[in-house]
């Protein structure tokens, strides 16, 4: 855990500039009794910020070496990496901040790396006999030379996503957000030089692989110590015990989280099937840009507001409610003005920046902004289930979502609608998913103070 301590007085000019954004970060987030979770989130809000004006500024390069068509490649991909994640390390690893010991965390550690290994390793041998029939199945034949390179990814982004959490375990935030942007420099940096030399698509899909892993060795640098003091502690009746303990994470977190997956990437995997490839690297550059709010605010505070109530406990219920509605209030103010001038000025703004044959991104990111605030809100939200016991909760909400994404896209092919009718229902019917989501949620947090 972070210790407090005073922050050196920065002498180069960047230095302080970067000193004076988390200061003010801090100043309009640390209000009331919320100063330390909204400390932590303008922390990691100002990593996934820096990390992610890497990739703004790389994007209008990229958007010219690359074409819709491989942008669509590239869609298909990580909305892959994304949905197979989940079924690498069976959600485990989520449970990493519960523990109160170290002793014992460690051990759940193991467990989550080890299961990873092992899950990576099926997964992988599972594509090697379908997946380029997969890949035909849904128009990515271009795809095909490349399948080997998603259970690297998937190897690398189920190890950075468990180091993750026990990172938000012991409130490291500032090594979560320098391992966001050595993440980014590695993975964009690889695509613009693999572009430049013409190696396309697979300079794309290279780079989001290397991206998945890159920034591992970063995370663990500042508890490397506290894991290697700790390594006498890991027992295989230990590891048994815990894997026990939290079975209701493979149980009903697991299919949950794998649904929640398949939901978000539903929509670039159904457009990659129902529609043309340009029109999928469309749908996901602007699902790109929609991802810059979500990861600069939404998941990074996210991860701190769950690492906070982790802390509190389900036996302190009115603090989580209180804590809660003070992040929620914060955050709208955030996002409503994000997705009010994405919808007003999406397509020029794209047209803009990344080049007028990508204004079908533009008209597609203003019709998603309608969801992107409920979405904002819905995520940091979500984790009040983790802390509750909500694990059957969180995985009737994620089926009813899935539901949703199939009843929008159903009637989009049914019905022979244009891409943009089709995503118009689906934003509006994920918006509803979303509001009724957070408020089946905060009544999830029990009423007064349970006995001890």
């Amino acid at each position: 855990m972070e210790s407090p301590r005073r922050e050196p007085v920065p002498r180069s000019r960047f230095a302080r500039r970067v000193a004076g954004i988390r200061a003010r970060l801090t100043a309009r987030l640390g209000g009331g009794g919320s100063g330390g979770v909204l400390r932590g989130m303008a922390t990691l809000a100002l990593g996934a910020g820096m990390a992610r004006a890497v990739g703004l500024a790389a994007m209008p390069l990229l958007t010219r070496l690359y074409s819709p068509d491989e942008y669509g490649v590239l869609a298909a991909f990580t909305a892959m990496v994304l949905m197979l994640t989940p079924l690498t390390t069976l959600c485990y690893g989520m449970a990493l901040p519960l523990p109160k010991r170290d002793e014992m965390a460690v051990n759940l550690l193991a467990l989550t790396l080890g299961v990873g290994v092992i899950g990576t390793a099926l997964i992988a041998l599972a594509l090697w006999a379908g997946g380029p029939w997969f890949l035909r199945l849904i128009s990515m034949e271009a795809m095909i030379p490349w399948w080997g390179l998603l259970p690297v990814a998937l190897l690398g982004a189920s190890v950075f996503e468990t180091l993750t959490f026990w990172a938000t375990r012991a409130r490291t935030y500032r090594a979560i957000a320098r391992a966001q942007v050595v993440q980014t420099l590695l993975g964009v940096g690889a695509q613009i030089l693999l572009g430049l030399a013409g190696l396309k698509p697979a300079g794309l899909l290279i780079g989001h692989t290397l991206q998945r892993g890159a920034g591992s060795f970063t995370l663990i640098a500042p508890f490397r110590g506290r894991l290697r003091a700790l390594a006498g502690e890991v027992t295989w009746p230990r590891i048994r015990m815990l894997a026990a303990r939290h079975k209701g994470y493979p149980l009903y977190r697991l299919p949950s989280q794998f649904l929640l997956a398949a939901s978000a990437q539903g929509p670039l995997l159904l457009t990659s099937a129902l529609y043309a490839a340009g029109e999928t690297g469309q749908l996901g550059l602007a699902l790109m840009a929609l991802a810059v709010p979500m990861s600069l605010f939404g998941h990074t505070m996210g991860r701190a507001f769950y690492g906070e109530i982790a802390a509190i406990g389900a036996r302190r219920p009115e603090q989580v409610r209180a804590l809660t509605h003070a992040v929620l209030k914060r955050l709208a103010l955030v996002a409503a003005p994000a997705a009010a001038v994405l919808m007003i000025f999406g397509p020029e703004l794209f047209a803009l920046v990344f080049g007028a044959e990508w204004e079908l991104a533009g008209r597609l990111a203003s019709l998603l902004s309608i969801y992107l605030l409920f979405q904002f809100l819905s995520t940091p939200v979500s984790y009040i289930l983790y802390v509750f016991d909500g694990q059957k909760l969180l995985l009737a909400l994620n089926v009813q979502r899935a539901v949703l994404v199939a009843i929008a896209f159903g009637a989009g092919h049914v019905l022979e609608m244009a891409l943009t009718d089709t995503i118009l229902l689906y934003s509006v019917l994920i918006s509803a998913h979303y509001a009724a989501s957070i408020l089946i949620t905060l009544r999830k947090i029990p009423s007064g103070t349970p006995d001890l």
